[in-house]
This record gives structure tokens, C-alpha cells and sequence, in this order.
């Protein structure tokens, strides 16, 4: 990788978008200062920049964060359940956007993150890789196999990364000797300071963990656990605060002995668990064998009890597993997820109903959309072929949203979740019809159909039209790909726009002529 460049037109855009209604660092500039004298400052911060930059030095005061603690979930007298969330220097983020944009750019171009990795990457999202694993698991049952999924707790992922192994890792990359000289300065001497109430702490030192609040911290975080994803069958998505690895195997059992397949499955799985838990000794990394997940995917009715081995802990197979913010059940469905949503959009809008007298109609709309609809549309596509028994309490829900909103001319203005679904298919469909996923994915996206040459046959079929898929059962037929292949082939050939553009297809009025409705 070439040394990074500093230009006062990057640095001048990087100003220009600065969010005026984010916090000012812990030197108290307010970013809308820093929009507004964007012009000025530009030369001046550039080469600041590019000093800092080739001495391989962050200023101190770069390295400080204002910490504000935010509760989660239970006991608010427990530190435990609290979510920091780091307040940093804004010209270090600056610097760090420009630098971080030029090594995304690079490692990108040379393809040196595994494909397997969803998290903070450009075109890739915590639904992608739902789709990816949940259409493998529906292809293996669907084929009269199964599938062993293996879903491991990384504690404190972000707090806890070894800052020598990361550094160590950095010129394996390609990554310019200024660059690595830069970055171990900016992990080395930082501290954090703990802000409730307008009340302070003393300033603690940091020795591990990637800075929260800072624009490079999540690459960094990729370059570590990278090497990870290369030990095997390995999907990662990570976040702030956990690293979600899955394991996956496929047998075909319809004509061989289940039980010594399913040894065989099970062998597959601890041998990834080994190599996992070595990577993870070497980089110490902790994972937590109490908080795994292990589900089997089948439609056999002899049950799972074969059991797969981490660190001396028999992992027991469940019903379900949950990934992402999604309940799987073992069968591929989605029925314990639809009820927890539509439990939770339920009592949430019971309080929208007792409060809904301090409010205005439109108010009351907008704040179920904002509060309400979104536990219910959450990876709708995933869900969206589910019977229709299983979604009929979030319609019922929505029918008595539009009671409470006590406006008829707004509650008309509301599309049917339905539709909505519908239209979220598409779309993620359209975007990995042109590449704008994990090449794993864009695999799965089957062949375009052969046109016959008379135009009789070529007036059946739009210029986009893809093969359908192969089904013997209503489960497979109901799964994400399958079901919005046929949903795309119905669409008509005038609605596709000439190049790709996401805002074209979400505005366009296709969709209406398979709904009868805009």
C-alpha cells in the first residue's frame, strides 16, 4: 500500500460533512464550528496531518474519550448492563476518516478481507449473511440432509483485542512502515475519563481493545480477527460489542446411516472448534463455551443428541438459534421470531395507546413507524413466504395502530405490510443481482433463463428473467431466494432501470402491477 495522502480538499470535505448534531470531543469544539470554518482550518489541519502522519506520532490529546454509560437491559445497579459509548477528539476522527477511506480502498482492491466477513464493510449488512446461512440450511434439508450450526460468544470483542498481535499483523497486509508507526501510536497511552450527570472520574489508562468512538477502530478490528475466517467454513459479522462466528456442515443422509453421518457432521465441527480455539489462544481471545449456540437443522424426526465438543464443554444441541437479532427454529422457520415481534410491537404500541391523548394523529403515526413497525419489518425478507397464519398477528397489529392513529385520511396513507415486504425482497434482490454483496452470495443467484429466438416466446419474459427454482417442498419454496426469484420474474420488463441505482428501483412503479396497488 502506498503511504497515505493528506490534500486539503480531502481534509476540507471531511469537514464539510461533519454532523452538526453529534457531540463536541473532550476539547469541547463544536463540530458546527469546524463546518462552518472549514475553509480556513483546511490548509492549517493538512498539514498537521501530514506532520503527525510521517512522525508516527498522535497528539495526547487525541487519545482521551468522555465515556457516557447507557443503560440496556436489567439491574441499572449492575455496571455490567450498561453501554459505553465513547465521545473522541473530532480532529482525530478527521484524520482517521481520511486515512481509514484510502485502507478500506486498498484492501478492498486486493481483496485481502475474507469474503466471509459482513461486518463494516461497503454493500454487506447483517441480512446478507442471514440470507446466505439461512438458504444453506434450507438447501441441505431441502436435499434430505442437515445441518450443524454453531453460533460462538466472543467476550468484550472490541475491549479486548491484543494490541501486540494486532500490530504484528499490520505489514503482513502491505501496509506502509508510516502507517504502522502511525497506528501503534494511536492504540498506545490512551485513556478514558466517565461522564454521568455532569460528575467525572479520573482518567483510567487503556491497554487493550480498539478505541470506542474512533472512525478507524472497526477495520482494525477486521485485520485482527481476519485470519480467523481462513481456518475454515468460518462467517463472521462483527459490532461493537460481540463477534458472531458461524459453522456450518451439510450431509446427505437419505439413503446412508443417519447416526454415523451425524458423527461425521459432528467431527467436522469440533475440528473447527479446535483450530478456532487455537487462533484464539494466540491472539487471547476469549470465548464464552456457556453462552453457545447450537442448533441442528433437520426434518428427520430421529432427534439430534449428538453433541460437539469447545474447550472441554459438550455444546447440546437446541430447537432454535438465535443469530443476529433473528430466532431460527431447526426446521428453517421463523415461528418463534414472528411471535416475539409481534409481542413486543404489541406492547409497545399499548403504550402508544395510553399516551396517545398528549399526542397529535400525525404524531401518533410517526411514532408508530419510528417505534412500532420496525420490530415488525426487522429482516422481513427473511420471513416474508411464512405462512399466513404466522403473520396475521402483525396485520391485526397494524389495524389497531390505525385505530389508535384516529385519523382516516392518515391511516389510508399506510401500505400493508405485505407490500412492504414485498418491495424489501425486491430490493435486497435487485442489489444482489448486481453485485453489491459477498461473492458467496452472489453466487446463489441462479443462471438467467434461456430465450427462445421467436418473439412469441421472447414477449414472455423480461430482459432480467431468471431460472426458477427447483422444489419438491412448500419449506424451501417459502425461503428468501426462491420465493423473490419468482416474485422478480413477475415483474415487468418496463420498470427495470437502465444501470444499477437503488433509489431508482425503491421509487419505481413496478411492484404495483404484481400488487394491484402502488
Amino acid at each position: 500500500m502506498p503511504d497515505v495522502l493528506f490534500s486539503q480538499r480531502s481534509v476540507r470535505k471531511a469537514l464539510l460533512s461533519l454532523d452538526i448534531q453529534k457531540s463536541s470531543g473532550p476539547d469541547g469544539i463544536p463540530p458546527i464550528v469546524l463546518r462552518t470554518c472549514a475553509p480556513e482550518l483546511a490548509p492549517v489541519l493538512t498539514r498537521l496531518f501530514r506532520y503527525s502522519y510521517s512522525q508516527g506520532v498522535v497528539p495526547n490529546s487525541w487519545k482521551t474519550a468522555f465515556v457516557h454509560p447507557i443503560p440496556k437491559k436489567g439491574d441499572r445497579s449492575d455496571p455490567s448492563n450498561y453501554r459505553p459509548i465513547a465521545i473522541t477528539s473530532l480532529f482525530s476522527k478527521i484524520m482517521e476518516s481520511i486515512i481509514n477511506c484510502q485502507l478500506i480502498r486498498y484492501l478492498e482492491d486486493h481483496q485481502l478481507i475474507s469474503d466471509r466477513q459482513y461486518g463494516f464493510r461497503r454493500g454487506r449488512s447483517a441480512g446478507d449473511l442471514l440470507v446466505y446461512l439461512t438458504h444453506r440450511w434450507a438447501e441441505a434439508v431441502e436435499s434430505k440432509g442437515e445441518a450443524l450450526a454453531v453460533s460462538l460468544d466472543i467476550a468484550k470483542a472490541f475491549d479486548r483485542v491484543w494490541h501486540k498481535a494486532l500490530l504484528s499483523k499490520l505489514p503482513s497486509y502491505g501496509l506502509p512502515e508510516k502507517l504502522c508507526n502511525w497506528i501503534t501510536s494511536f492504540l498506545a497511552d490512551r485513556s478514558i475519563k466517565v461522564v454521568v450527570d455532569g460528575a467525572c472520574s479520573d482518567y483510567k489508562p487503556i491497554n487493550a481493545g480498539v478505541p470506542q468512538g474512533c472512525v478507524l477502530s472497526p477495520t482494525l478490528f477486521l485485520l485482527h480477527i481476519n485470519d480467523m475466517l481462513l481456518t475454515g467454513n468460518i462467517h463472521c459479522y462483527a459490532d461493537d460489542s460481540t463477534g458472531d462466528a458461524l459453522y456450518t456442515g451439510r450431509a446427505n443422509i437419505s439413503r446412508v446411516n443417519v447416526a454415523e453421518y451425524r458423527n461425521k457432521l459432528v467431527s467436522e465441527v469440533e475440528s473447527l472448534l479446535n483450530k478456532v480455539s487455537d487462533w484464539g489462544r494466540l491472539n487471547l481471545v476469549q470465548f464464552n463455551p456457556q453462552k453457545t449456540q447450537v442448533c441442528a437443522f433437520t426434518a428427520k424426526k430421529n432427534p439430534f443428541v449428538v453433541s460437539p465438543q469447545f474447550q472441554g464443554t459438550p455444546l447440546l444441541a437446541s430447537a432454535s438459534i438465535g443469530i443476529l437479532g433473528v430466532d431460527i427454529s431447526s426446521d428453517v422457520q421463523f415461528r418463534g421470531h414472528l411471535e416475539g415481534k409481534a409481542k413486543l410491537a404489541s406492547e409497545k404500541l399499548g403504550v402508544l395507546s395510553r399516551a396517545g391523548q398528549y399526542f397529535m394523529p400525525a404524531h401518533r403515526l410517526l411514532l408508530y413507524k419510528a417505534q412500532v413497525r420496525p420490530h415488525m419489518e426487522y429482516c422481513s425478507n427473511l420471513w416474508a413466504g411464512a405462512p399466513q397464519c404466522q403473520l396475521l398477528p402483525l396485520d391485526r397489529i397494524q389495524r389497531r395502530a390505525a385505530r389508535i392513529v384516529d385519523d382516516r385520511a392518515l391511516s389510508d396513507r399506510l401500505d400493508s405490510l405485505a407490500l412492504r415486504r414485498d418491495v424489501a425482497s425486491l430490493c435486497i434482490f435487485f442489489r444482489i443481482y448486481h453485485g453489491e454483496c459477498s461473492e458467496e452470495l452472489f453466487g446463489l443467484i441462479p443462471a438467467a433463463k434461456f430465450h427462445e429466438r421467436t418473439s412469441r416466446q421472447n414477449s414472455r419474459y423480461h430482459p432480467h428473467h431468471l431460472d426458477d427454482w427447483r422444489s419438491t417442498t412448500v419449506r424451501f419454496r417459502r425461503c428468501f431466494l426462491p420465493r423473490t426469484t419468482s416474485l422478480w420474474n413477475r415483474l415487468p420488463s418496463a420498470i427495470f432501470p437502465d444501470r444499477y441505482g437503488r433509489q431508482r428501483i425503491c421509487d419505481s412503479p413496478g411492484v404495483a402491477v404484481v400488487h394491484g396497488r402502488r
